[in-house]
């Protein structure tokens, strides 16, 4: 984890409460809900900022590492004089009939 994001899961100090003004019942349905739902309502809206910050960073980042991996199975196929680059799907497509006709002409290889 990256030590510029680690500050992000920390949550808000809880604030006192006024126990004179709820009832016995209110102050136990608060405890024993859903831990979950707990700890939802006392992160402030500036750290659930900087989180959707630091997954839109992560997000970004995947995103080019598999831009870049793109890239680099698109060197090693075979070019047919196309003036544009590959989409993905082209990409895949391409590889997996590339990676057949390989196979295909290693297996039709004369047996020694």
């Amino acid at each position: 984890m990256d030590p510029d994001y680690s500050y992000l899961y920390m949550v808000a100090p809880q604030q006192p409460s006024d126990w004179s003004s709820a009832s016995s019942y209110d102050s136990f349905s608060e405890e024993g809900g859903d831990p979950a739902s707990r700890s939802k309502s006392r992160v402030t809206p500036l750290v659930l900022r900087k989180r959707r910050l630091a997954a839109n960073a992560r997000e970004r980042r995947r995103m080019q590492n598999l831009n870049q991996a793109f890239d680099r199975l698109r060197t090693f196929l075979p070019q047919l004089g196309q003036d544009r680059q590959l989409s993905k799907y082209e990409t895949l497509q391409m590889a997996q009939t590339y990676i057949t006709a390989l196979y295909d002409l290693l297996d039709q290889r004369p047996q020694d």
